[in-house]
């Protein structure tokens, strides 16, 4: 979505009088104001909102906050998800790349293969190897800086996984990080056989708080 349809989006937004509600993140600031708040048992209410919105979006939660989010832009592989309060989550290629606008966050992540190029976690097979570098700000505003060693594994099978819009056949992918002197963090994708991640449970760096996605309406064209 570009901003002259993101634009047209808020103004839609605005004329069915839709509320945003917050949450709170384990660090207690203001958190995820979107369409709507990850309390219990509103999971039902965010499906039937994302059915009235007509624009991609992702259902996602951070820490105790989160809500349904609509893309405000995309930009060679880039996705921008905005906050009404102008937090903002950052994927590339379905792959967390950054967050701004709260505490803790992460600010930038990059994988490498063993000659040091970047790679595309787009790209990735089914069983992989590869090195990790982050830096992200803690709760208390603290810049941190780390690199780990990466394993990629996917399942050869599908499962069938429950969306916020539909039920998809779904590979499992593990990412595993060993991170030097911090342990390890282990994430969960869950793609389609054309590597387009639908949902993730993602662990960002040692001791961040968990961060989750699940498409509602994808950006990319379908087959």
């Amino acid at each position: 979505m570009g901003r002259f349809r993101a634009a047209h989006f808020f103004a839609w937004l605005a004329g069915i009088s839709v509320i945003a509600l917050s949450g709170c993140s384990t660090s207690g600031s203001p958190m995820l104001a979107t369409l709507g708040s990850m309390v219990p048992g509103q999971h039902g209410d965010l499906a039937a909102r994302a059915r009235k919105v007509p624009y991609a979006s992702i259902e996602l939660s951070f820490g105790r906050g989160g809500g349904l989010l609509v893309l405000a832009e995309e930009q060679g592989g880039l996705t921008f998800w905005q906050t009404a309060r102008n937090e903002t989550v950052v994927l590339r290629h379905g792959f967390l790349q950054s967050i701004a606008g709260i505490k803790p966050r992460l600010e930038m992540s990059k994988s490498m293969g063993a000659d040091g190029k970047l790679i595309s976690m787009a790209s990735l097979g089914s069983d992989e190897r590869f090195r990790v570098e982050r830096s992200w700000v803690d709760k208390k505003g603290v810049r941190h800086a780390g690199r780990a060693e990466a394993r990629w594994v996917c399942s050869t099978k599908t499962r069938a996984i429950k969306l916020p819009l539909t039920t998809r056949e779904l590979y499992k992918c593990t990412e595993t990080l060993d991170w030097a002197d911090r342990g390890e963090t282990r994430s969960v994708y869950w793609r389609d056989a054309g590597g387009h991640v639908w949902k993730a449970d993602v662990a960002a760096w040692p001791g961040a708080p968990g961060i989750s996605w699940q498409v509602a309406r994808p950006w990319w064209a379908q087959s």
